[in-house]
């Protein structure tokens, strides 16, 4: 019987050497699975911050239309303006006109009168909304 025994010894360290190479390469899978794990649990948040970041660039991109159509808006406005400043600027240059109380009221009126018309409204320029400006001076 120890003759059997030790005759197989060769047999029982393979069948032991075995063993702790399984046990190694068992717990090395388990290591490589939880790292792998890990990845996919991170690449999982990464693509949800993805999406996340995509929505709010179309969000900032939405913003960023309206904010240039209303300053576009602005500055056409700010160019009516410039055109009737230059409008008033050529009219006193060319009216020769020494009373400034009655040069300003001839400019307000034919603002307002180029303004109801361009906006197709039937107001009068010496109604009641305008306001006029009265030479204060003493003779």
């Amino acid at each position: 019987m120890i003759n059997l025994l030790f005759g197989n010894a060769k047999l029982y360290i393979a069948l032991a050497l075995m063993a702790i190479l399984t046990g190694y390469f068992y717990l090395r899978l388990d290591s490589t699975q939880a790292k792998l794990e890990k990845s996919q649990s991170n690449l999982a948040l990464a693509l949800k911050i993805n999406e996340n970041n995509q929505e709010k660039l179309k969000e900032l991109n939405q913003i960023h239309k309206t904010e240039l159509k209303a300053l576009n808006e602005a500055n056409n406005q700010k160019n009516q303006v410039q055109e009737r400043v230059q409008y008033v600027k050529e009219y006193i240059y060319k009216s020769n006109e020494n009373n400034i109380t009655k040069l300003f009221n001839d400019v307000v009126d034919r603002l307002w009168d180029a303004n109801s018309t361009s906006s197709n409204q039937n107001r009068n320029s010496k109604s009641y909304n305008s306001a006029r400006v009265i030479n204060t001076k003493p003779p």
